[in-house]
């Protein structure tokens, strides 16, 4: 999503300081959020305000880079980390804090684990070879020096790294705003600022993202999803009230006798259609208990008995014509 002006869409003037970026945006979340407002607009709403506020701290940040390290031109490499969102934060968005270490190269050896400035080989005395004795004190051959390989000179092993060509890691942190409607496999652009570096500096940052598995829901390819929910068998005949998790929170729902399968509207995630949200199916269990109770059986011939007074009504009238059927089949075997 983009915008054409970042701080027209937080109801800023352009230059504005990051406490009035800040304090816009807060305002403007809590009045848009979709857990707060009705409004069909309100997702739509709340993405475009988290997009601005990307938008400007993007734009800083890269303003900011300029400033402190105007000269360094080498392209940085960018680092790649993995977030984990839990469906409730693909529903709302959500703010995470990611960090890591970075090894750079050692500045007195470039990164070659050896001194820049050769030194006379101590093995041939600078000479590049040595000789070579045999039996006989008074023959001999030279041959190159294996120490340096005939050049009299090499270079020592860097002091500052110890040979490693790498420099202390240094630590970078940000923070990563995720908007609302997130998908596995989604890459997120940031940048980090790296603490303790040789220079001051900024690092690019790749966030790729993935999704938790949870403990209700399984989410289909279009944002739809499922959820299999036990329900009190009791219940269920008597079409009551239930409350049915969803990624926004609890939702009522009525039960109906012989329907097992129910489709709550915009409980789903935002995947097909920014402006609002795909559906959750819930299929229920009805669970009875796998023997009455004393009490319970009670109950149920009250209502066995209670059947008896149902004249009058279709399900009454059905009954007694099968009772009136049963009866003259038992006549005609006699």
């Amino acid at each position: 999503m983009e915008l054409d002006d970042p701080y027209h869409e937080l109801g800023l003037a352009p230059g504005s300081s990051d406490a009035e970026v800040k304090a816009a945006w807060r305002r403007l979340s809590a009045r848009w959020h979709p857990d707060r407002n009705d409004s069909p607009h309100a997702l739509r709403k709340i993405q475009s305000i988290n997009r601005a506020l990307e938008m400007i701290r993007s734009a800083r940040d890269e303003q900011e880079a300029e400033v402190e390290d105007p000269a360094h031109g080498a392209q940085e490499p960018t680092i790649e980390h993995t977030i984990s969102l839990t469906l409730e934060e693909v529903v709302t968005g959500c703010v995470r804090e990611v960090r890591g270490e970075v090894v750079e190269d050692c500045a007195e050896c470039k990164g070659s684990g050896l001194q820049l400035q050769a030194t006379e080989c101590s093995e041939c005395s600078g000479a590049g070879h040595i000789r070579q004795h045999l039996w006989f004190a008074w023959v001999a051959s030279t041959v190159e020096c294996a120490a340096c390989h005939g050049q009299g000179k090499k270079h020592q092993s860097c002091t500052a790294c110890a040979g490693s060509g790498k420099a202390p890691a240094n630590k970078y942190r940000c923070r990563v705003q995720v908007a609302p409607g997130a998908r596995a496999g989604d890459l997120l652009d940031a940048t980090a600022r790296v603490q303790g570096s040789q220079r001051r500096r900024k690092l690019a940052l790749r966030v790729r993202v993935e999704l938790q598995s949870h403990e209700f829901f399984m989410a289909e390819a279009d944002g739809i999803l499922k959820c299999e929910l036990p329900v009190d068998g009791f219940a269920w005949m008597a079409n009551r009230w239930i409350e049915v998790p969803t990624p926004r929170g609890l939702q009522q729902m009525k039960l109906q006798r012989g329907h097992l399968n129910y489709r709550i509207k915009n409980a789903g995630l935002p995947w097909t259609n920014e402006a609002e949200a795909a559906d959750c199916i819930v299929t229920v269990v009805p669970m009875f208990p796998d023997e009455f109770s004393q009490e319970q059986e009670a109950a149920i011939d009250r209502l066995v008995t209670s059947n008896s007074g149902m004249a009058g009504t279709s399900a009454g009238d059905r009954m007694v014509a099968w009772n009136r059927m049963v009866s003259s089949w038992q006549d005609r075997c006699r």
